[in-house]
């Protein structure tokens, strides 16, 4: 090392480590802005992660595909094709049978422990012979306290079975236990248990394949196969879609029979939203963070011009008062990342305990720390480069209060103003401030005198205010203007606050779908009568639909399909390719499709104009007619009774293939004043249908009362982002008013010491709190509000449900925190000053 070099790194660390620790108050707030910056964006990075993880590990033990209508055999048979890596025999009941108050069902699973996970058994062994099941402790444990219909009372061990106590309850294997299966009794035999960690409504009781194949209640029911297939990681989602519809091809499976597993499909088709919410919450939480950090730095600077000069004095060097200062950043980051870090894992991992990874967590600990590390560098850069600036000439005329001033006057013209600009931490004192000789010395002039002498500090921390104001503002008019009841209307209940309708169950489709139900007549002009009848109803909406199969480049599927009449103009303005006129529909017996994508995704054929569609049709009897395709558009009409449109046919057409048959698909039932009589009315709509086992009532209270967790849950993530980032301008805040009356204790002492009574300086405090929020609140309430309108108004083109409403009572507590935040830092700080004697605190020296 020469001469002209010095090992003064280690020196420069010390001296970091001193200005950390000498400026407490500082170096908490700027610790806690980063820490609390680390935890938000980890544990929504960790959260975000672990949630599709826990999804992940979830789909790894799930089917890839059911294909539906198979038999057990050709269900065996596709496992031991080289493209599948298992196929498990499936078959399932839906029809739920009664035990005192407990209700189960009937399943049948050709394995449970391979990889795809159908039940475990935490004791015993899977059915095997036809009286013999498997079933949940806590169902087997709610039969005992039945009188009948549970485990016999006089029911023994089996020969051979273990027939010991258990201290808490019986040993259930073994035990014969009578159930229902709907052609009278039958006595089972239980041979393995299993248990749910939650109560379901209807329990699954797991029996043998000879059950499932002879047993009156299962026979009828055609077996489906379970299919995982081999090497999919990475596989394109059309590449999926190809090979699964190529398999089912193969084996002579029809395409309406292959169900493909949605949540699978979604995840290959994942974007990256995710991880654009994270980087945009991570901007806003790091953009807080780092003004923050920027302003506290700023002033500690400022206030430390006299000491640096001294470093520069003694041979420091402007780089060296540069290194010196972003080793203090280095020094915060070092203690407030890693508890930062170590507790977002801990929130993380109680938020969602099987989403947690610690691969995940260690990537997303590095990452998270390399922001976090190249923002707190970025927020000091400025301040450290101001710091380099200083002259030692410049820093002996201060005492360190970056409140001092050059002592020039500025009588001495335009190079005094140049070098007073080229030495941003000197400030003007408040005598030069005003060109009036006396001004009379109220608490509120003093007040605004101190803003005018420390205007930077208060617009950093105005700016920090604003922007998480401003934020503030947005949320609470997307909150304020979310109509609960437009947005659960949005959908079946736009024409009425009832929806009654066949209950048909779309995960064992019919033949011919809806049409052996429309065929009962149930929701018929007489049933629409006397619901028009009931008290307060006020009109009933029909819609119709009729179901066919369909066959078209070779393939079958089932379809629906709406009639439409002359008046419905809009479909006929549709932008088209092909003719979508009323009068070609009507003359040709033709279809207009609206969403071709989607059913081409669906079925595999393409819909073009010209086509011919062969649909069998049933009305009682099969009938067979062919539709031509007329035309194909993108767009679609956004129906008031959400009807199924994707298909459209002439209302003659309906007529002259469907006949007299009743088509109607369910009834939109419409209140008076929904308010007033919505219960009454839906009791006696429930009364009415009771005795139609085939229909099912939806209201639009089941729909609110469903949507308004949902609600809460958005309205709570985006308070709660915006409330978060205004806790780091608040840190800001805080972190000025105490510094800055830390720094005026003289002042103040001096004040009080030639006059200045208690009250004074409390309304001089106050005045100062005023003037603090009254910009803040001026922009944060103008742009504010018009980022809010523009934010909602945008949102409308597609949330009809959002109408614009002034967040006045959110306003209202926004303005009243930061207007008694202030006085009460500014008040609590007076207390304690008050603690000390007078002369002490003349004498105080920072």
């Amino acid at each position: 090392m020469g001469l002209n070099k010095n090992n003064n790194r280690r020196l420069l660390f010390r001296i970091a480590k001193n200005n950390l620790l000498t400026k407490k108050l500082s170096s908490l707030f700027s610790a806690l802005s980063i820490l609390l910056a680390v935890v938000l964006v980890s544990t929504l990075s960790l959260y975000l992660v672990g949630y599709q993880f826990a999804e992940q590990q979830i789909l790894d033990k799930m089917q890839h595909v059911i294909y539906l209508n198979v038999t057990a055999d050709l269900a065996e048979e596709l496992g031991n094709d080289e493209r599948i890596d298992i196929s498990i025999p499936y078959k399932y009941n839906d029809t739920d049978f009664q035990a005192g108050d407990v209700s189960y069902h009937f399943t049948f699973f050709g394995s449970h422990d391979g990889t795809i996970e159908t039940y475990q058994l935490t004791e015993g062994a899977a059915p095997q012979k036809y009286h013999e099941i498997a079933a949940d402790k806590a169902f087997l444990e709610a039969l005992k306290k039945e009188s009948a219909g549970g485990l016999a009372a006089d029911s023994k061990p089996t020969p051979g079975s273990d027939s010991a106590l258990d201290s808490e309850t019986t040993n259930l294997l073994g035990s014969t236990v009578t159930l229902d299966t709907g052609n009278g009794t039958e006595d089972f035999i239980i041979t393995g248990l299993t248990e749910n960690a939650q109560t379901p409504s209807s329990y699954s009781i797991y029996v043998s394949r000879e059950f499932a194949e002879t047993s009156g209640v299962m026979a009828q029911i055609p077996f489906e196969a379970l299919v995982r297939l081999r090497d999919m990681e990475g596989m394109p989602y059309s590449a999926f879609t190809t090979l699964v519809y190529q398999i089912a091809a193969d084996y002579g499976i029809e395409r309406p029979n292959v169900n493909t597993n949605g949540k699978f499909e979604e995840s290959l088709q994942r974007g990256n939203s995710g991880l654009l919410v994270v980087l945009f919450a991570a901007f806003l939480l790091f953009f807080a963070g780092g003004l923050v950090i920027y302003s506290i730095f700023y002033f500690s600077v400022m206030s430390r011009v006299r000491q640096i000069g001294q470093f520069q004095t003694i041979g420091m060097t402007p780089l060296q008062v540069r290194k010196m200062i972003r080793r203090e950043g280095w020094l915060l980051c070092g203690i407030s990342i890693p508890p930062g870090l170590l507790l977002s894992g801990i929130i993380a991992y109680f938020l969602l305990p099987e989403g947690w990874n610690l691969k995940n967590y260690g990537t997303v600990c590095l990452l998270v720390t390399a922001a976090a590390c190249l923002i707190v560098q970025f927020s000091i850069s400025r301040p450290a480069a101001a710091a380099a600036k200083i002259s030692p000439v410049d820093a002996a005329k201060t005492t360190g209060s970056d409140r001092e001033y050059s002592g020039r006057s500025k009588k001495r013209g335009r190079h005094t103003d140049a070098a007073n600009a080229a030495a941003p931490w000197q400030t003007v004192s408040p005598a030069q401030i005003t060109s009036r000789p006396r001004r009379p010395l109220s608490p509120c002039t003093l007040a605004r005198l101190e803003g005018q002498s420390s205007r930077k500090k208060w617009w950093l921390t105005t700016a920090s205010l604003a922007f998480g104001g401003i934020l503030f503002m947005v949320a609470s008019s997307w909150n304020a203007s979310w109509d609960e009841e437009a947005f659960s209307r949005d959908g079946d209940f736009q024409k009425g606050e009832y929806v009654l309708s066949y209950l048909y169950s779309h995960t064992a489709p019919k033949t011919y779908g809806i049409t052996d139900m429309q065929l009962t007549g149930h929701l018929s002009k007489d049933l629409e009568r006397r619901i028009r009848q009931i008290p307060h109803v006020k009109d009933v909406l029909t819609t119709h639909s009729v179901s066919g199969v369909v066959e078209l480049d070779g393939l079958t599927f089932l379809l629906s399909f709406y009639p439409i009449t002359k008046e419905d103009s809009e479909y006929f303005g549709l932008d088209a390719q092909g003719n979508n006129t009323y009068e070609y529909l009507a003359g040709h017996d033709a279809v207009l499709v609206t969403k071709p994508d989607l059913y081409e995704t669906l079925t595999g054929a393409e819909f073009e104009p010209g086509k011919i569609l062969t649909v069998r049709h049933f009305d009682g009897e099969e009938h067979t007619a062919e539709l031509e395709i007329a035309a194909v558009t993108s767009e679609s009409v956004k129906s008031p009774l959400n009807a199924p449109d994707e298909f459209c046919i002439a209302d003659v057409t309906v007529e002259k293939l469907w006949k007299d048959m009743n088509t109607a698909e369910r009834f939109t039932i419409s209140a008076e004043d929904y308010e007033a009589y919505g219960l009454q009315i839906e009791e006696d709509l429930k009364e009415l249908i009771a005795g139609y086992d085939d229909l099912s009532l939806f209201t639009l209270r089941e729909q609110i009362l469903e949507d308004s967790g949902n609600i809460r849950s958005y309205q709570t993530q985006i308070y709660g982002l915006s409330l978060f980032v205004i806790l780091f301008s608040i840190f800001n805040l805080v972190n000025t008013l105490i510094s800055s009356f830390a720094a005026r204790k003289k002042e103040l002492s001096m004040l009080e010491s030639v006059g200045m009574e208690q009250k004074q300086l409390h309304r001089m405090l106050l005045w100062e709190s005023f003037f603090l929020a009254l910009p803040n609140l001026a922009f944060t309430l103008t742009a504010g509000s018009l980022a809010g309108y523009g934010f909602v108004r945008y949102m409308q083109r597609s949330a009809g449900y959002l109408h614009y409403h002034f967040p006045a009572a959110a306003v209202l507590l926004y303005i009243g925190a930061m207007f008694l935040l202030p006085m009460l830092v500014s008040f609590l700080c007076l207390k304690s000053q008050d603690k000390t004697a007078l002369v002490e605190r003349i004498r105080y020296q920072d």
